[in-house]
């Protein structure tokens, strides 16, 4: 396949870099608008939890519309697929900057979250392109560490423009960055699909293909871990900075290098996660992620009965972010371990999951049956946990022995 005619730009800086950034354009969307949540609804005249709902509406819309990125990555490439949702992206985010109703930035909030899904699906197709197993492990895990500049820059980014300027800022500068990296793409990034997998578009073959996904052992349970561990950084995402605010007293623009701290564990589980794979393969990835999501959520749950500090309460949330970063690249390396030919659909219905995961975090995690926004956090992020230690063992489990 291309791939393997430049093995030089397959494994560059600039390739991987690329990648990275494709899988950051969602992240970075997410992120650089965290700290101007409070101020993004107070503008409309609604109360600080309501700016969760900018999480919501794009989380919503970018889960299953990376199906339809899918199947077009695998119909006419990933190069394709991946300058069209940039196009897209770019588009909803002056619409954005540009609105004078919080309904109409929602709606194009909805738009940017569909648009922006083509760019992660395709990058996460060429990694998988390169044949699977340990090389496309590894290819994940330094696209996650990249991918993780991200929530470490983003909110560090959205504080200084708030400091400067208004909130819609923030979405001027995601057109900036949809342009870079689309230039980026074209000069760095190769078509790495095997022409011979192309086929029409059917709507009985996507059929089939889910089927067969969904019989798959790794697909699922690697996909269900992806969800869970998703649901509780979507939970903090959400409602990070009106906990912080309502709990600490930490300002708008002092939650930026604050997130900032947990986002480089975010890193540094990415990184560790590499190295793991290497030595030891995906399984005992999974195992070290799920064994630190435990250890974090246990005195997490403890904190909703227990008063603690701003530090101490945050060292906790770190180690529950670091988990994250572990399980992220080891349960996309599991999920398209299967996918094979049907990278970019594989990687699509993964997508979802996970996607859908982290609506349903910042969804439970905003809810008015909650008392404070730390309730919120703390319950969502603490079932997450759960649910993640519950996943595992019911995948090594029923596992099929081979």
């Amino acid at each position: 396949m291309s791939a393997g005619k430049d093995g030089r730009r397959l494994e560059g800086f600039a390739f991987v870099g690329t990648l990275g950034a494709l899988s950051a354009v969602t992240a970075t969307a997410i992120d650089i608008s965290i700290p101007a949540h409070g101020e993004i609804a107070a503008e409309f005249g609604l109360p600080a939890s309501e700016g969760a709902a900018l999480v919501t509406a794009f989380m919503v819309a970018y889960g299953p519309g990376q199906l339809l990125w899918g199947i077009l990555a695998d119909r006419f490439g990933r190069r394709v697929t991946a300058f069209v949702s940039l196009a897209g992206f770019l588009i909803a985010s002056i619409v954005c900057a540009t609105t004078e109703s919080f309904t109409a930035l929602l709606a194009a909030r909805a738009v940017q979250g569909l648009m922006a899904g083509g760019a992660p699906v395709a990058a996460r197709a060429v990694a998988r392109d390169l044949g699977g197993g340990i090389k496309t492990a590894n290819l994940l895990a330094v696209m996650t560490t990249i991918l993780g500049l991200a929530p470490l820059l983003a909110p560090l980014v959205g504080s200084g423009l708030l400091a400067l300027f208004d909130w819609r800022s923030l979405f001027w500068f995601l057109l900036i960055f949809g342009v870079v990296t689309a230039a980026a793409t074209y000069a760095f990034v190769p078509e790495t699909q095997d022409p011979t997998h192309r086929h029409a578009l059917s709507l009985g073959r996507s059929g089939r293909n889910i089927r067969f996904l969904l019989g798959s052992h790794d697909f699922v349970f690697g996909s269900a871990l992806g969800a869970a561990s998703f649901a509780g950084y979507a939970a903090f995402l959400a409602v990070g900075a009106a906990m912080a605010q309502e709990r600490f007293g930490v300002s708008a623009e002092g939650f930026g290098p604050l997130f900032t701290i947990a986002a480089a564990t975010f890193v540094l589980g990415s990184i560790l996660v590499r190295r793991v794979i290497g030595r030891y393969g995906v399984p005992a990835a999974l195992h070290l992620g799920v064994a630190i999501a435990i250890a974090a959520t246990i005195p997490l749950l403890a904190t909703a009965h227990i008063a603690l500090g701003l530090v101490a309460f945050w060292a906790i949330l770190c180690l529950y972010v670091s988990s994250f970063g572990l399980l992220m690249p080891a349960s996309i390396a599991q999920a398209l371990e299967p996918a094979g030919a049907m990278a970019g659909f594989g990687a699509s219905v993964f997508g979802v999951f996970t996607s859908l995961g982290g609506a349903l975090g910042s969804y439970i995690s905003s809810l008015r049956l909650f008392e404070t926004a730390s309730d919120g956090l703390i319950w969502t992020m603490g079932g997450a946990g759960i649910a993640c230690l519950a996943i595992h063992l019911l995948s090594c489990a029923t596992r099929p022995r081979t």
